[in-house]
Order: structure tokens, then C-alpha cells, then sequence
């Protein structure tokens, strides 16, 4: 039997070998490295934040339980005192009627404590917003008239607008404190209006104030 010759000048066909391409280059390398950094930091934050968030909840959860333990063993107490004036009912609607004062009494501590805290934090942020604006004393008590605290800010800024409205423009340079008394811009006359809050709280203005109080 013969054999196939491959005829001349035609090159013999070679199977083609696959090549696989390393398309990753350094920079990516890099980047995959630390986009792995920056997954594992987050993972870590949120584990922490995950782990506070839980132990938070341990200790409301604690506190509930002893609030309720509590208040069954002033249930159970009070229970008792009632008890033992059995066969005498008046005295024990008295009775009944002082727990019922008593319990009155905790409830309006308790709003009083609530309110009195939501009027501290609705203070220092009129006042964090008078510092931020540049406003007097009392264009921050009338931003205590304000609802919520983005109405508050909406209010300070338009304060700001109307004082920019009113009042002329005034020199940057600092009026001598040696000014006489019967000037229309003295220092009593200046630090009067500074008392009563009519003066916005600007760098000029402070340092004049100061200028003012150490003489």
C-alpha cells in the first residue's frame, strides 16, 4: 500500500496550539489587592458596628427587665398593704387612691425630665446655629420658636438675609475704643447693643467687645 505524499509547496497544515493569555496585568493585580483590603475594612467596621449595636441592645433589654421586676415587686407590695386593711374598705380606697397619686406623680416627673432634656438640646442648638450664622442673643431665642431642627436652620438663615436687609454696611476696621460717649457709634452705645443681643456675633464685633472689656 502506498502512502499519501503531501504535494510539494503545500505546507503542511500544523494543529494550532491554544494559547491562554494572562490578562491580568500589575495594575489590576493592584487594584483587586486593594479593593480586598477595602471589602475586609468594612466588613470589620460592620462586625463592630454589629457587635456595639448588639450590646446596646443587651443593656436596654436589661434595664426593661429589672424596670419590670421592679415595678411587680411595688405592685406586689402595695397589693399586701391593701390586703392587710381588709374589712375596712374605706381606708383601703385611700389607699388605692394614694397609689394611683403616686403613680400620677412618677408619669409627670418623667415628662417633665423628657421635656426639659428636649429644651436643652433644642437650646444649644439655637445657640450652635447663632455662632454659626453670626446672629445675636436674640435672633436666637426667637430660632427657639422653631419646630424641628432643619426648621430651626431654615429660620436662622433667613434671619440672616433680613439683618443683611437692615442693616447698612458697615467698615471692617474696628472703631477706636477711645470714641467719645456722645458719638452715635460710643462704646457704651456699642456694648448696650451687644448686651441686648442686637449686634451679630462677627469677628469685628467680637474683638471690639473684647477690646472694650479689657480697658
Amino acid at each position: 500500500m502506498e502512502k499519501e505524499e503531501t504535494p510539494k509547496g503545500v505546507a503542511e497544515e500544523q494543529p494550532k496550539e491554544e494559547i491562554s493569555e494572562d490578562v491580568s496585568t500589575p495594575a489590576s493585580k493592584d487594584e483587586k489587592a486593594t479593593s480586598a483590603k477595602d471589602d475586609e475594612w468594612k466588613r470589620m467596621m460592620q462586625s463592630r458596628t454589629d457587635k456595639a449595636e448588639a450590646e446596646a441592645t443587651k443593656v436596654k433589654e436589661k434595664l426593661q427587665k429589672l424596670e419590670l421586676e421592679r415595678e411587680q415587686q411595688r405592685s406586689q407590695a402595695r397589693k399586701k398593704e391593701i390586703e392587710a386593711l381588709e374589712g375596712e374598705p374605706e381606708e383601703q380606697a385611700k389607699l388605692r387612691r394614694k397609689h394611683e397619686l403616686e403613680d400620677e406623680v412618677t408619669k409627670l416627673e418623667q415628662l417633665k425630665n423628657q421635656q426639659e432634656g428636649a429644651v436643652e438640646r433644642k437650646y444649644d442648638q439655637a445657640l450652635e446655629l447663632a455662632d454659626k450664622y453670626s446672629l445675636g442673643l436674640a435672633e436666637a431665642r426667637e430660632l427657639m420658636k422653631a419646630e424641628t431642627p432643619r426648621e430651626m436652620e431654615l429660620l436662622a438663615q433667613l434671619k440672616v438675609r433680613d439683618l443683611e436687609k437692615k442693616e447698612p454696611q458697615k467698615e471692617s476696621v474696628i472703631p477706636d475704643s477711645a470714641t467719645s460717649d456722645a458719638g452715635t457709634d460710643s462704646d457704651a452705645a456699642f456694648q448696650e447693643r451687644w448686651n441686648k443681643g442686637l449686634e451679630p456675633m462677627t469677628k469685628e464685633n467680637k474683638a471690639r467687645i473684647e477690646k472694650i472689656l479689657k480697658k
